[in-house]
């Protein structure tokens, strides 16, 4: 009898090490209310991202192996790159204070459904050539560069708006290659390094300090 558990493949690894990231995210704020391992978790699992459909092109699978392969993408991508944001800047202190939890609410709403309409639309288009919208990754690297810095309590949900809506935009996006998409892994590699650095200086000065 064919079962879930038959479609645990080693061609997805980098896609589980995606979801794996975001929940590590989602931990590191909760648990530690760590905006700096909260956003180098986000960009690790946007790098790996970037890579797994290489990664999996790899290995030999079937027909339907790799039709479950692209199906799981876009599944971790709407939880990683569209719920595990708004989860992390929720629980962060100052990320949702002083200002209507209505409003910021509302607006997350609006991000959510953008990411997940984003993510409906690419797997219906195939838009292999390029891209319709800001595709998830790049919203994930935002919100990483978001969380170097304290942010004004209206910061947020403007960013919630405005990235929704360009993930939704009619406006066509080349598929990075090259030089396109080293750049963009030296942007998640930047932010890993910087959110990395100050996780040791904060580690450096509480042990330090009386």
């Amino acid at each position: 009898m064919r079962a879930p558990v038959y479609d645990l493949h080693p061609s997805n690894l980098l896609t589980y090490a995606s979801l794996f990231a975001g929940l590590g995210a989602i931990a590191a704020a909760r648990g530690y209310g760590s905006a700096a391992a909260a956003g180098a978790l986000l960009a690790l699992a946007a790098l790996a991202d970037t890579f797994d459909g290489r990664f999996a092109r790899r290995f030999r699978r079937s027909e339907r192996q790799g039709q479950l392969g692209r199906e799981l993408d876009s599944l971790v991508d709407g939880i990683v790159f569209g719920l595990v944001p708004v989860v992390v800047l929720e629980v962060l202190p100052g990320r949702a204070n002083e200002l209507s939890a209505a409003l910021w609410w509302m607006a997350a709403f609006f991000y959510v459904l953008a990411a997940i309409t984003r993510l409906s639309f690419y797997n219906v288009e195939g838009d292999r050539a390029g891209f319709v919208g800001l595709p998830t990754p790049a919203a994930a690297l935002i919100w990483s560069t978001c969380l170097l810095w304290p942010s004004p309590p209206w910061l947020v949900p403007a960013l919630f708006v405005g990235v929704g809506a360009a993930m939704i935009w009619p406006v066509a996006i080349p598929r990075p290659r090259a030089a396109g998409l080293a750049a963009f892994a030296l942007w998640a590699v930047s932010l890993v390094t910087l959110h990395a650095a100050r996780l040791i200086e904060w580690h450096t000065y509480s042990r330090t300090s009386p």
